[in-house]
């Protein structure tokens, strides 16, 4: 099943020309709809934590954050406005919601996937609070656009598989790409004297089923950390799919995980489910 509707989270000054040019290629590829989404903290969220305020000041901090949300809200347009004349043929909308935290999106059918882009190389949790919330709470599969990645995906895919719900997650989400890629390329990555991943034999078995141009590879891993050995068996100018986070957050977080090494580093974009 194509997606229907693609999700593009951005800020006041708008995304990435790379994420941008990545979401209105999918849509106009798939025939979807794309909705750009403006998550905007109302006023009343914007006040000092643990502060005390006579009505006054109240009032008057009250007023500068409304204009504010105006000036936000009057960038996002002026992004989208000149975003969406660029790509006439997709059909597009602008939503501003108010949001601060959880999923910064409305109520109601939920994109079949959103575009975000990755993680800093200094990451914080502000910095990655949108990508958890799409990632974590949208139910839907979520596709990473680092600046260097180019305006059309998924000619070649990287599935970079491990026997977890995770991924498999990931690969069922990739239908789409996997239907128009020219080669589909599935990774495992073993230790040095473990025999060959029989479910990723199984899984290989089931995408030629499926007519899919599949070459399995099993790679040991050595010494290299697994986020570092799957960018580098992934190579350049693909669509890497994988699952995110087997682990949880605050594991990854505290003590570094494949997840959070591949969000960080990667220059091709990754497809990821949870």
């Amino acid at each position: 099943m194509k997606p229907t509707r693609v999700l593009l989270p951005i800020n006041a000054k708008g995304t990435t020309s790379a994420c941008a040019d990545v979401a209105f290629g999918l849509a106009r590829r798939f025939e979807a709809e794309l909705e750009v989404l403006h998550p905007c903290p109302p006023p009343s969220q914007r006040l000092p934590y643990a502060t005390e305020l006579s009505p006054i000041y109240f009032e008057a901090y009250l007023d500068v954050s409304r204009k504010q949300v105006a000036y936000e809200e009057k960038e996002a347009i002026a992004w989208f406005e000149k975003a969406s004349a660029n790509w006439g043929e997709v059909e597009s909308q602008l939503l501003t919601v108010e949001a601060w935290s959880g999923p910064p999106w409305p109520n109601g059918p939920r994109p079949r996937i959103a575009c975000c882009r990755p993680s800093p190389r200094r990451t914080t949790r502000c910095s990655t609070k949108a990508r958890d919330a799409a990632l974590f709470s949208s139910g839907r599969p979520v596709l990473f656009v680092p600046d260097e990645a180019s305006g059309h995906v998924g000619e070649t895919v990287v599935i970079a598989w491990k026997d977890s719900v995770e991924s498999a997650r990931a690969v069922a989400a990739a239908g789409p790409f996997l239907d128009g890629a020219r080669r589909v390329r599935l990774i495992s990555l073993i230790e040095e004297g473990e025999p060959e991943d029989e479910t990723a034999v199984a899984m290989a078995n089931y995408l030629t089923a499926a007519c899919l141009p599949v070459e399995l590879k099993s790679v040991e891993l050595g010494d290299r950390e697994v986020g570092d050995a799957i960018l580098e068996e992934a190579g350049s100018g693909v669509l890497l799919v994988m699952g995110g986070y087997g682990r949880w957050r605050w594991h990854e977080w505290i003590f570094g995980g494949a997840t959070d090494h591949v969000l960080r580093h990667t220059d091709v974009a990754v497809l990821m489910s949870h």
